[in-house]
């Protein structure tokens, strides 16, 4: 069984759950998974004779605040000011918060924390690319082509229109979240957060939207007023911002395309 200090499993959970008890019952989840390995007659065997020592502590905890980050997200419905200061406004996704926290501060390495991400290592890295341009104060990753967003939101408009929540959710990556202004809220769009979510509002609310450059990218607009911006910095549409406060738009250059 690998052996890591408890005070660091709960320093970690700590930092990413924000939540001293919360980081006390994930740790204790972590450790109640992590009985089930090592040697003992309980122990959990691999091929040969040798008992499975079980992944490692550090994927484990992961696993488990990563699904109690991706519950708390999909709780989320207060609105969303894309220009506030306010802490957490337009804070990292679950994923992102995993490579910030495990990866950059306690140095746990992208291999291991791919298979609880469900990704390949250099997915993960793209992950905390992302979530570091975003800490740093910057609003996104630099744009992808332009012409491969267009066809990404181009997808998303036709599979809207036909109600394919499934076309949708292979467009959307899988911690995919929308966001939503006071104004798109008022109109009835609610955030969400994983591709289903998303998927199930883009085929509620985008299907009467169309095309529109949105300070120059891709984009869609839905009547009255509400604008889709998407960010895709790596393929899969990581974000979909629905703004409609007439603050908001004031501030971009719309047009139709």
């Amino acid at each position: 069984m690998h052996a890591t200090p408890p005070a660091r499993l709960r320093a970690m959970a700590l930092g990413l759950l924000g939540s001293a008890p919360e980081a006390d019952r994930a740790v204790r989840t972590a450790e109640r998974a992590l009985a089930a390995y090592g040697p003992g007659p309980r122990a959990r065997r691999g091929p040969g004779p040798v008992p499975d020592p079980g992944p490692p502590p550090e994927a484990v905890l992961a696993r488990v605040c990563l699904g109690r980050l991706r519950a708390r997200e999909a709780r989320r419905t207060d609105p969303w000011d894309p220009w506030s200061d306010a802490p957490g406004s337009a804070g990292p996704t679950p994923a992102e918060r995993l490579v910030l926290v495990l990866h950059d501060r306690f140095g746990v390495p992208y291999e291991t924390l791919a298979p609880v991400l469900e990704r390949a290592p250099a997915a993960v890295r793209q992950i905390g690319a992302r979530a570091r341009a975003r800490a740093g104060g910057t609003e996104s990753m630099p744009a992808p082509d332009p012409a491969l967003l267009r066809t990404a939101v181009d997808a998303v408009l036709a599979a809207a229109r036909e109600g394919d929540t499934a076309a949708l959710c292979a467009l959307l990556d899988p911690d995919a979240v929308l966001r939503a202004d006071t104004g798109a809220v008022r109109g009835g769009v609610r955030p969400a957060h994983g591709a289903p979510a998303v998927a199930r509002v883009l085929a509620a609310r985008a299907a009467v939207a169309r095309p529109a450059l949105v300070d120059g990218a891709p984009g869609l607009i839905a009547a009255p007023d509400a604008v889709y911006v998407f960010t895709a910095p790596a393929g899969p549409i990581t974000s979909i911002d629905v703004l409609a406060d007439p603050p908001h738009l004031s501030r971009l250059a719309i047009a139709a395309s």
